[in-house]
């Protein structure tokens, strides 16, 4: 059974990336470290053997994302909501052939890609399956090509707490008991970013972010 992992991702263009951190740090570094968080996650992703296909925002030209993270598979977002996108992303991924397909954000930069292995290995028995994040959202979701359904993306209250428990109330619905992937957290607050800064492990495992992470927090040692 063949799988794709979706990466959705957004041209780094300062006041346009991780406009919470902006309001708290500056709109140009919050742009340097969401571009930090994209570059470590691909590169964790292709020590792993994963390919992602990059789902771009078309604010900017696929050619800008080229110049920028390289020569990757790349499909431009469509839709007017964030669930839209999504699906229409997971739609055109089985289109192009695929048997099962992995959708993830691109603001964490600490995620393991054996989740990412994990999440293809339990679609090859079991119709969806989700990564619960730390704010009641999640931070993946995959499906089998037969059991993908829009129910789930649409008219949901994104970027509140109820997300993650409406999305499985919803599958439920549908007949469909996802496997649970281990929590994960992406980094939308000054908080989420002080944890991932505060984690020993953050210089070998995303090093550009850790980088970044030093400008930002200069007084501290970790």
């Amino acid at each position: 059974m063949s799988n794709v992992v979706i990466t959705f991702v957004k041209y780094p263009e300062a006041g346009m990336v991780k406009t919470r951190l902006g309001e708290k740090l500056g709109y140009d570094a919050a742009a340097k470290l969401y571009s930090a968080f994209v570059r470590d996650m691909l590169h964790n992703f292709a020590a792993k053997g994963i390919a992602p296909l990059i789902a771009y925002d078309p604010f900017r030209t696929e050619a800008e994302y080229r110049k920028w993270l390289g020569e990757h598979n790349y499909l431009p977002q469509q839709g007017s909501d964030l669930g839209e996108r999504m699906y229409n992303a997971l739609r055109s991924a089985f289109v192009r052939g695929f048997d099962s397909c992995v959708l993830t954000g691109s603001d964490l930069p600490d995620l393991d890609p054996e989740y990412l292995l994990q999440a293809a290995h339990y679609l090859k028995e079991t119709p969806a399956c989700i990564g619960t994040a730390s704010d009641g959202g999640y931070y993946l979701i995959g499906f089998q090509k037969k059991s993908l359904t829009d129910s789930i993306f649409k008219n949901m209250e994104w970027s509140t707490k109820k997300v993650f428990a409406s999305t499985i109330s919803r599958l439920k619905r549908k007949g469909i008991t996802p496997k649970l992937l281990p929590e994960h957290q992406d980094i939308d607050t000054i908080a989420d970013l002080t944890l991932l800064h505060e984690n020993p492990a953050i210089p070998k495992l995303c090093p550009e972010t850790a980088a970044v992470l030093k400008k930002v927090f200069p007084e501290s040692s970790v």
